[in-house]
């Protein structure tokens, strides 16, 4: 049901593929007649999906709204290649979902704890930053919420008295604050259930609002929990959100140089915190795993174009032991260098 024909292709994330800026504007183009919804007046709930299909790859978004003040989008996709989006500020708390990879939302039945790569971020850039979101080609799914300021401090009581809170609301001019909070069980059951409705029936808008209220009751009573103090949020400036566009860069194709965290962010001028959190933020990954994903993808390159020894190969992607090479190569493809040097050589006798 609600599945949505007719939209322009563009290699981005949900706005661009749209040929939307922002998230409202986004939302106002669902409300036109062209696109298949289903809505409840009375409540002012509605609920939207755009499927990705052929060379774009598979899976939907869907978009929920409660009035005016709440917009969601799920993200259950799996990208053909990357997409890039610009994310300009429309004055709307963001607070995102991160669930790398081909994430299942179930809970574990033995020695229940949450998964460590799943976390709460919320951010909130002040009127004028414009910041760039890529994501590479792979299975993603994620909850992101946008909503007004004055909903969660009015509604939620998130104090704009408190530090945090406070910079998360009302960001300071040439900034964007965000706070990344791990997450537990009740969290994952509510993002569970959310994922899970299927908008068979009318009643499963009333349904999925009950959830989004309570993820943003869940969220705003992690904030509070978190502290008070200002330096619990990191702040970045124009500046900083530009620098890890160099990180990506240097992630991506200086495999000579072993770098840690501390080291990158020393060579960036920042810390290793603000590196970390906002990587995670605008590339949907960690530093560790895009680095490791650009090493194989070239190391790939090499054993197929170039036929170099595969010690060779090994020490140009930046090991200094075949060994560790062949095991992180076959944790990342399934296949050692070797295998694939074969499939290449079968391939090209047939």
């Amino acid at each position: 049901m609600g599945e949505i024909g007719g939209v322009a292709k563009q290699k981005g994330l949900f706005r661009a593929f749209l040929g939307e800026a922002t998230v409202a504007s986004v939302f106002r183009r669902l409300d036109s007649a062209q696109f298949a919804k289903i809505t409840d007046e009375r409540l002012q709930l509605s609920h939207a999906r755009v499927d990705l299909h052929g060379e774009d790859g598979t899976g939907f978004w869907r978009f929920l709204s409660l009035g005016g003040d709440v917009f969601v989008v799920l993200t259950d996709c799996t990208f053909a290649t990357v997409r890039h989006e610009h994310v300009a500020a429309e004055g709307l708390v963001e607070f995102h979902f991160l669930l790398e990879g081909p994430v299942e939302l179930n809970l574990p039945q033995k020695h229940p704890t949450a998964p460590s790569n799943v976390s709460l971020m919320a951010c909130q850039q002040a009127s004028g930053m414009v910041y760039d979101v890529i994501c590479q080609p792979g299975a993603y799914r994620m909850a992101s919420l946008y909503v007004r300021p004055a909903l969660l401090e009015q509604s939620f009581c998130l104090n704009a008295g408190q530090g945090m809170a406070r910079q998360l609301l009302y960001p300071a001019e040439g900034t964007m604050a965000m706070t990344e909070q791990k997450i537990d069980l009740e969290f994952l059951r509510v993002l569970r259930d959310l994922f899970s409705i299927g908008y068979e029936t009318a009643r499963a808008l009333p349904l999925s609002a009950a959830r989004i209220i309570e993820l943003l009751v869940l969220s705003v009573d992690a904030i509070d929990r978190s502290g008070r103090a200002e330096e619990q949020s990191i702040v970045f400036t124009a500046r900083e959100l530009a620098m890890f566009s160099r990180a990506r860069e240097v992630l991506a194709t200086n495999f000579s140089e072993t770098h840690t965290i501390p080291s990158l962010a020393r060579r960036l001028g920042t810390n290793a915190t603000k590196l970390k959190s906002g990587f995670r933020l605008l590339y949907g990954t960690t530093i560790f795993a895009y680095r490791n994903r650009h090493r194989m993808d070239r190391a790939m390159e090499l054993l197929i174009d170039k036929q170099l020894p595969i010690a060779a190969v090994a020490h140009a992607v930046g090991f200094r032991h075949q060994a560790s090479f062949t095991s992180a190569f076959r944790g990342h493809f399934g296949f050692t260098p070797k295998q694939a040097r074969q499939r290449v050589e079968s391939a090209t006798d047939r």
